[in-house]
């Protein structure tokens, strides 16, 4: 792998650890999501203009497609959100960024008939699945069902459900904007921007009507806090844009696929320092297993 893949696949790591952190430290909210994923959507568009022209030309399916990644990055942004307002970053983060590296593959492989997980993929998921049930517990002698059945782990799991439907539907769109002769970095950086948009679209009507959601947006328009989610939002999208960029200089996506796993003990670690977060040893543990875990996938 190149220095320059491996220096913008780093970068986009610390970045998506970075936009969580601000997601969790200032505003803890779908409202603060919704302007960020705004913002980002504006300042990405100037860079796509140039691609829109195709647009009138994509099928029914892509609309439809675009329509459901919307509402899916919208489950997992509301998921996320609700999820910090509850629990530390340090827990919901890497719980939230390991699991669907689990289900998208579980999902594929029981309704999509899509059956080429290795005896790596299911050695690895299974790590993955063991680190995440020590992550939560209060210390590691207290395994009980208890110990899951909060609030916070429930907008995890949303979260993570969010991320395995917008993972599901962007190969099939993508696939299409491919077909009418894209190249993948022009269809990833359009379609980014694109679903940016229509995430917006399902999220801005539940701000606008959440009696909790409501009084935060109308807070966050103001002109101190505006700074914070607008470079949170174009942090989203360049993070994204980062790996697009670092995929056209390697042979092999899965080096990408496990050097992006960075992030999780970047993000772990943050929590820790910037927001004073306890250490405790099953959180620490946890994290090591599942870091593990998505090794084990991403190079197996």
């Amino acid at each position: 792998m190149s220095p320059i893949a491996i220096g913008l696949i780093i970068f986009s790591a610390m970045m998506h650890a970075g936009w969580n952190l601000m997601g969790k430290r200032h505003a803890p909210s779908l409202s603060f999501f919704t302007l960020s994923m705004s913002a980002g959507a504006l300042a990405f568009t100037p860079f796509v203009f140039s691609l829109l022209w195709q647009l009138p030309a994509m099928p029914a399916t892509f609309w439809w497609l675009l329509l459901g990644t919307g509402l899916a990055q919208a489950v997992y942004m509301a998921g996320l959100a609700w999820a910090y307002a509850r629990a530390d970053v340090s827990l919901i983060y890497p719980m939230a960024r390991a699991l669907p590296v689990v289900m998208v593959p579980c999902i594929s492989w029981l309704l999509l008939d899509n059956r080429v997980l290795t005896a790596a993929d299911w050695l690895g998921m299974m790590v993955i699945v063991i680190g995440s049930l020590i992550l939560p517990l209060p210390r590691l002698s207290a395994l009980h069902w208890r110990s899951y059945a909060t609030p916070a782990l429930g907008f995890m799991l949303l979260a993570a459900l969010g991320t395995c439907g917008y993972s599901l539907i962007d190969s099939a769109a993508l696939r299409v904007l491919r077909q009418h002769g894209l190249s993948a970095f022009e269809a990833g950086s359009l379609y980014l921007t694109l679903q940016a948009y229509s995430s917006v679209l399902w999220m801005l009507p539940v701000c606008l009507l959440g009696q909790q959601e409501r009084p935060t947006l109308l807070g966050l328009l103001q002109r101190q806090q505006m700074k914070v989610w607008a470079s949170t939002g174009i942090a989203i999208l360049l993070t994204y844009w980062l790996i697009l960029i670092a995929m056209s200089y390697v042979t092999d996506v899965s080096y990408v696929v496990a050097l992006r796993q960075l992030s999780i003990p970047l993000g772990v670690l943050a929590g820790i320092v910037w927001l004073k977060e306890t250490p405790t040893a099953p959180r620490l543990l946890g994290v090591t297993v599942i870091v593990i875990g998505l090794l084990l996938v991403a190079l197996g």
